[in-house]
């Protein structure tokens, strides 16, 4: 019953170690004692665990005679919009990118749509440490409500971005996408998405298979990117994109097989997608680079700057009147879609740009490659965090030190945060600059300190 698989903005852990039966039904006890709902609906990624977890999940809330509305297998983005669009808290069973032996739950409400720590989870662990109950049942069956308007989603989605296929881009028909779904719980929105948008496409991976076969959840490794370059290779694809186990999280590839940095694709966004929207503001995270800061403000865009966190992202988009943000990993958020990330909404905009412009992607990106960006660095956690970071400013004390998020250190030639990971036991380390050589030394030198 350790309250440690509690994170920031989420629940994760191995399973079963971590997360098990009896743990979802516990959460489900406290659930219901911290919040009393009268109804909820569940969703699930395709991971093998998850049917199983929500089973005893809903026996708990059940129990407690709350309503269960069966959400089946379905997205994160999509359990975001069916708590504002039927004005009721749902939860998402997954452990989104990471392996497939963990799981886990995300929360949406009513009222504020993403859950973290301040806003609910944090009262749902309170509730959760109070409850002693070492054993899970299910006492009678699953009396659950079925319902997944799926295309009633995908419709939300192509009305608030512009859909590709109208008379105005009719260039977008000849676009082909490349997609690898990673065998997770989104793929049945994606193709319907993209039928509906008239936009050609070819997939792999894409039925929802929790056993992931073809390679890790997770797009930004490199072994689950093999598939999709030979494909792209072919010379037949505008560009590829593989999506995570929960179809929240998008890697974007240009038409040669080259991985693309978040922080490109967001620059490329904002001279020529957001302009569109009439966007006067967008927000980062702490780790996306400096380019990003510099075409805002070519275009008079106000940015914002917040550390990682779907809710921290969704606050300051709110604050600011913000219409897009975008986090390193692969995250982009839409102000049209209740501040929710969305990678069907990030295709679509990549489709926008590439119809509007009519030039290869890549060729679009080389502006913005005049400054390198390391692709992030994941180091396994060790040692006294505060010894760690008093090392590093103590290297660095002469050049502008910030701990909005970790530890960013810049001068006019590179720039690197160094933070520790919400979900995983990693230091996170991106690293950008103008020399390649300095870049380099920059990443021995932090790793050396971290090693030591």
């Amino acid at each position: 019953m350790s309250s440690s698989i509690f994170h920031e903005y989420d629940i994760r852990g191995h399973y079963p170690a971590e997360v098990n039966e009896t743990i979802f039904y516990n959460l489900g006890k406290a659930y219901y004692e911290a919040f009393k709902p009268k109804k909820i609906a569940i969703g699930r990624d395709s991971r093998l665990s998850s049917d199983t977890l929500f089973l005893y999940l809903a026996s708990a809330l059940q129990n407690k005679k709350v309503k269960i509305i069966d959400l089946s297998c379905v997205s994160t983005p999509f359990c975001l919009w069916y708590s504002q669009k039927y004005k009721v808290d749902t939860l998402m069973i997954t452990a989104s990118h990471n392996s497939k032996d963990e799981n886990g739950l995300k929360l949406f409400s009513a009222k504020n749509g993403i859950v973290d720590k301040v806003n609910g989870l944090g009262k749902l662990e309170t509730k959760f440490k109070g409850i002693r109950t070492n054993e899970a049942r299910i006492e009678h069956k699953i009396d659950s409500k079925k319902h997944s308007p799926i295309g009633e989603y995908v419709d939300f989605i192509i009305n608030k971005i512009p859909i590709p296929a109208s008379p105005r881009l009719r260039r977008a028909s000849k676009i082909k996408i490349a997609l690898d779904l990673s065998n997770g719980s989104a793929g049945p929105e994606f193709v319907l998405a993209l039928e509906k948008s008239k936009i050609d496409f070819a997939t792999l991976n894409e039925v929802p298979n929790g056993k992931f076969p073809a390679h890790s959840p997770n797009p930004l490794l490199p072994e689950s990117q093999k598939g999709i370059k030979i494909l792209l290779k072919q010379g037949r694809f505008g560009f590829g994109a593989i999506i995570d186990a929960d179809g929240d999280r998008v890697l974007f590839l240009d038409e040669l097989g080259e991985v693309i940095d978040p922080s490109y694709v967001f620059s490329l966004f904002i001279e020529n997608y957001l302009p569109y929207k009439k966007a006067k503001a967008i927000v980062k995270n702490i780790a996306i680079a400096r380019v990003v800061d510099e075409t805002a403000k070519k275009k008079g865009m106000q940015l914002g700057v917040v550390p990682v966190g779907r809710t921290k992202m969704q606050a300051t988009m709110k604050k600011i009147k913000a219409e897009m943000g975008a986090e390193k990993s692969g995250h982009y958020f839409f102000k049209d879609l209740y501040y929710g990330d969305n990678a069907i909404a990030a295709i679509l905009a990549m489709v926008f740009v590439l119809a509007k412009k009519k030039k290869p992607l890549s060729k679009l990106l080389e502006p913005y490659k005049n400054y390198i960006i390391v692709p992030e660095i994941n180091i396994p956690f060790e040692g006294r965090i505060d010894k760690i970071i008093g090392s590093i400013k103590e290297k660095y004390k002469n050049e502008n030190i910030s701990e909005v998020d970790g530890l960013s250190v810049e001068n006019s030639l590179w720039r690197f945060n160094l933070r520790r990971s919400n979900t995983e036991s990693v230091w996170r380390l991106n690293l950008e600059g103008k020399n390649r050589e300095e870049v380099n030394k920059l990443k021995e030198d932090i790793e050396s300190i971290l090693k030591s």
